[in-house]
């Protein structure tokens, strides 16, 4: 790292003067104020939301807007003195009014007091000046006109949404509102592609949107809640249309990919098709992976769906797959729809990983044992998934029935050899293994979904509640695994120890669950008539769990004289697992508000929540010490108070205080496992005797989003702190050749407390644009255990905390730099103290430079440390490149030039740690290589205009 330092420096010193060269372009007489208020003719009184925008005279560039605050007043800073500036106020049903102005040299301040609009009185004047307000409320939604805001010929909807007021574009993708999280993207009020914000944002192209509409969408469940969505609304000669891409590359080492993705979308329906094929770590779990990633325009220095170099072995994943969404009519929206949804993904991958281990165990008093480890596994792994939806909502409620069923096959290999060394570094013993594991597997689920929406009139009579919540989840599924073990197992301290194990396994498993969730609301008018309870909600729920497992286990030991495989009669076995879980409960709240028309609302709510829980498990086997049947009746009552101030365009906080009880209950494995003797170091016995824990637990919950349009501040702070009674904790006993006799125990004295948190900042000034984002997790818990039949509390710490800086400087610039560090720490207590400790640090640079509108420059650097007790430091650098070039008419033809792992110091590094010890290792990884590749990106919006 030292050596690349000078580069990194250089690079980053040039990139910020030639920000800072053109940050200067704009005149430093950017620095007046101008304000006014904007009033009712006929009346008198302000207009409060009415859009306010203010031009340059000669040009017609537009400089600034915003919406007048709830007094009707307006206040921009920062613009140009001494020239001629022209404002335009519009407000709907009024005629749009314009006046001339200059602010003046001395005084940088210019207040234009009353500006006083004319109704319009419903009749169409002849239009001297087209004037497209750039921002105004249309009811209680808030519209952007894209036609009002000049951008490159191909920019995106992304492109726009960083132009607009109180709109942040994060770093890594998350939208925010006046602070607010935009929790859905819509486009012409529906889905678009699945619903992936990034499929929509970096694929429609700027020229084919009318409308940005954000608007807030109650909590049906809660509704002093609310969520903030976007919605695109498409102009109407282009809402059809297609966009996709193609693309391939070739590199050293054989190294290639290729992938494909065309989108076709007209009013009704969507359908698209993806596919792609790489042998360079760059893995896809869903559907959407894919789409959002043959993007037409992904801008920042984002690094999503890239050759993943810390990922352990080499990969070669296919995956292909097709979504489709058709709208029976079309102006659906959320509370009115009637649509069809269906995916289906199929993936295909072959892994091969090799790795090296090193694990110190601590054993007390003095002894430790020592184990090494080599590994190597292959795996070729298929997989097809096929989800759809029905979704149906009117004013009477919603209709949502979703099956879906997953195919899968997976055919593994593994190589293992291991040996384990006293304290002394003495060998004590050594094994070695093959496992074969061939594995096929299908399932089938179906969920429907119903709610019941009440009448708008509330009427207290004793009558059945109108509004009901119901959730019925079905599950079956099907899996038979063949397996073939050889185990080797050697001791030169105790020969007659030595074992050789040949063993055939035939699993079959049948699992049926379902779950059946149910709510019903306003039991008040029930049970009470005319009382109103003081405002007392009474709520209704149940929740209901029913899992059956069948398994059928054929194993058998092959015969060193017959060579032929026979019947090992303890292993093998037939059984049933039965499971009900039942969770009725009646919710208590009560909110009090106070509020101010457009200035400000709080509320504070109280919940308590009485619940039981009725657990019955029944375990029916061959073996006699297997067969079992348990019954449990729990009371885990929950409570909680909330708390929302929401100051109109300042800020909105929000507190929360909540108590819950909980119970688990031990499994089959635990209580009574059928014990098989070749995983020779780890030998799980059962406790017949183990009973369910009894967790309570406290959580605090803040969050803070400001409201303001400029510079937005947003962070939360969540904690969680609790003990269970009756904890099932780890019992290990190990003998003098390092194999491991486990069972689990109950074990008082869990506690935990955990706090995480998150800060968002972003500045903008002029078009720069640097964000500040921050995150952190820690927990702390002390872990009672039983090591060689002595007692033992551990304390372990771990971390994970994270900070990361984006600048951009229009189109021309976007950087990112990040730190990120994550610890372990364990302290056991006893005769002697032992600590284990484990770190690493992550640095990281990325940037992206648009030399032109068609020529770009990338490069991400990220230097790794790891540190760990007892063993050296290990660091490596990972430095990546690429040129990308951008040509025909639309941008939509692509060359670029990759060179990965300059360096050539990629490792992959294992470290993890537990109460009493702490393992590290590498593995195999993805090194250095140099690819082009070529893409194309068809697109066509709007119809073929005569």
């Amino acid at each position: 790292m030292t050596k690349l330092s000078p580069f990194i420096f250089l690079f980053i010193s040039t990139i910020l003067i030639h920000t800072a060269v053109f940050g200067q372009k704009k005149d430093s007489t950017y620095n007046g104020v101008i304000k006014g208020i904007v009033n009712d003719s006929a009346h008198n009184y302000v207009l409060p939301s009415a859009s306010v925008a203010v031009y340059k005279t000669e040009g017609n560039e537009l400089l600034s807007y915003q919406l007048s605050n709830n007094f009707g007043e307006f206040h921009f800073k920062e613009m140009p003195v001494g020239i001629s500036l022209k404002v335009i106020v519009s407000y709907s049903g009024y005629k749009n009014f314009s006046k001339e102005f200059k602010i003046p040299m001395d005084k940088k301040e210019i207040d234009l007091k009353k500006l006083v609009v004319e109704r319009s009185e419903g009749t169409l004047e002849e239009v001297v000046v087209k004037y497209i307000p750039p921002i105004q409320m249309n009811g209680d939604t808030l519209e952007f006109n894209a036609d009002a805001f000049k951008l490159d010929s191909n920019a995106v909807v992304e492109d726009l949404l960083r132009k607009l007021p109180g709109v942040t574009v994060w770093g890594d993708g998350e939208i925010t509102v006046n602070g607010k999280k935009v929790n859905s993207v819509y486009v012409d009020g529906k889905p678009f592609f699945g619903g992936d914000t990034r499929v929509a944002t970096q694929n429609l192209p700027k020229n084919a949107i009318d409308k940005i509409q954000v608007y807030q969408q109650k909590n049906e469940s809660n509704p002093l809640d609310s969520t903030t969505n976007v919605n695109i609304k498409l102009k109407e000669n282009k809402k059809v249309g297609y966009f996709g891409k193609l693309g391939g590359g070739y590199g050293t080492n054989d190294r290639y990919e290729a992938n494909a993705s065309i989108n076709i979308f007209s009013p009704k329906t969507q359908f698209s098709i993806v596919a792609a094929e790489n042998n360079t770590n760059k893995t896809a779990f869903d559907i959407n992976t894919l789409m959002r990633n043959a993007s037409y325009k992904g801008v920042g220095a984002s690094v999503d769906y890239q050759p993943d170099f810390q990922a352990r072995g080499l990969n070669r994943p296919r995956s292909g797959g097709f979504t489709f969404q058709h709208d029976f009519i079309p102006d659906a929206d959320y509370y009115k729809n009637n649509r069809l949804t269906a995916n289906y993904f199929i993936t295909n991958d072959k892994k091969t990983n090799i790795s090296n281990t090193e694990t110190i165990r601590d054993l007390g008093d003095g002894n430790s044992l020592n184990r090494t480890d080599f590994n190597e596994t292959g795996s070729t792994r298929t997989s097809h998934r096929f989800n759809s939806e029905y979704d149906f909502r009117n004013q009477n409620g919603s209709l949502t029935i979703s099956p879906s069923f997953n195919v899968n096959n997976s055919r593994d290999y593994s190589i293992q050899n291991g040996s384990s060394m006293d304290a002394d570094n003495k060998l004590q013993s050594f094994n070695s293994s093959y496992n074969e594991n061939n594995t096929d597997s299908k399932n089938v689920t179906f969920n429907v979904k119903y709610n019941n929406k009440k009448t708008n009139v509330i009427t207290y009579t004793a009558r059945p509640p109108k509004t009901f919540h119901l959730d019925y989840n079905f599950y079956a599924g099907n899996s038979n695994n063949q397996r073939l073990n050889k185990t080797r197992f050697e001791s030169p301290a105790e020969p007659t120890q030595n074992k050789l194990y040949d063993r055939r396994y035939d699993n079959t498993s049948n699992d049926i669950n379902q779950n059946l969730n149910f709510t019903l609301d306003d039991l008040k008018g029930l049970f009470f008539k005319y009382k109103r309870l003081a405002g007392i909600q009474i709520q209704f729920t149940n929740y209901l769990y029913l899992n059956a497992r069948e398994e059928n286990n054929k194993v058998g030991d092959r015969d060193t004289v017959s060579k032929n495989y026979n019947l090992n009669n303890y292993l093998t076995n037939k059984s049933s697992y039965n499971t009900f879980n039942d969770l009725p409960g009646i919710n208590f709240s009560k909110s009090f508000n106070k509020g101010l028309a457009n200035r400000y609302s709080k509320s504070v709510t109280i919940q308590f929540k009485p619940e039981a829980q009725f657990y019955v498990q029944k375990n029916v086997s061959q073996k006699a010490f297997q067969n079992f049947e348990h019954s449990y009746a729990r009371f885990i009552p929950g409570a909680g108070i909330n708390y929302r101030n929401d100051q109109y365009g300042a800020y909105q906080a929000t507190y929360s205080l909540n108590y819950k009880a909980s119970a688990d209950y031990p499994r089959v494995d635990q209580l009574a496992p059928l014990v098989d003797s070749s995983n020779v170091y780890y030998i799980q016995k059962g406790n017949p005797n183990l009973k369910p824990y009894y967790k309570q637990e406290l959580s605090f919950n803040f969050q803070m989003y400001s409201s303001r349009s400029k510079n937005p501040l947003n962070y939360n702070i969540s904690m969680r702190a609790g003990f269970i009674n009756d904890y099932m904790a780890d019992s290990s006993i190990y003998d003098d050749l390092g194999r491991n006799i486990h069972y689990t125990v109950n074990a008082d004295g869990h506690k935990y407390l955990s706090a995480n948190g998150s800060l968002n900042k972003s500045f903008k000034v002029k078009q720069n644009t640097l964000q500040v984002m921050a995150s952190t997790f820690l927990n702390l818990a002390k872990n009672p255990n039983y090591l060689n039949n002595v007692f033992y509390m551990s304390t372990n710490f771990n971390s994970s905390n994270n900070v990361n800086l984006y600048y951009s400087f229009r189109d021309f610039l976007s950087m990112n730099i990040g730190e990120s560090l994550s610890t372990f720490h364990s302290v056991r207590n006893g005769e002697k103290k032992q600590e284990f400790k484990n770190a690493t640090i992550t640095t990281s640079f990325s940037a992206s430079v648009n030399v032109t509108k068609k020529l770009s420059l990338g490069s991400n650097v990220k230097y790794n440390r790891n540190t760990s007790s007892s063993s050296k430091a290990i660091d490596f650098t990972i430095w990546n490149a690429s040129l990308d070039y951008r040509f025909l008419k639309g941008n939509n033809a692509e060359v670029k030039l990759m060179a990965l792992d300059l360096l050539h110091q990629n490792t992959s590094i294992i470290s993890y740690g537990d109460n009493y010890s702490i393992t590290r290792g590498t593995a195999n990884v993805l090194q250095q290589y140099f690819m082009v590749s070529f893409s194309y990106f068809p697109r066509k919006f709007g119809r073929k205009e005569k």
